[in-house]
């Protein structure tokens, strides 16, 4: 049973993520919501960090951390975003599915 309280879009998005006054680096962006994501990255941020999380189309969010599991993390907005601005150049995204997107 999922504790997740909205439905999230696939989006497999690539980005830029900043760990407080740190070097930004590549992270993948696996599914989004209005309050979150779930991501990977190489370095994975630890749980209750703040993070900056920068898209392709030069949109940014802020939030926090919330979990981390093998490499692949939550992150919580610091305040609710319109996914479909965030993810308006996805539908071209070379790593998209053929369904992922309505």
């Amino acid at each position: 049973m999922s504790t997740r309280g909205e439905n999230r879009v696939e989006a497999p998005l690539v980005g830029q993520m900043r760990r407080g006054a740190g070097m930004p680096h590549p992270v993948t962006i696996r599914d989004i919501s209005s309050k979150g994501i779930q991501a990977t990255c190489f370095n994975a941020p630890n749980e209750r960090e703040r993070v900056s999380i920068r898209f392709d189309n030069g949109r940014s969010v802020n939030g926090v951390v919330r979990w981390v599991r093998k490499g692949i993390f939550g992150v919580e907005f610091l305040a609710p975003v319109n996914v479909d601005t965030l993810t308006e150049d996805a539908k071209t995204h070379p790593l998209r599915r053929s369904t992922d997107f309505r």
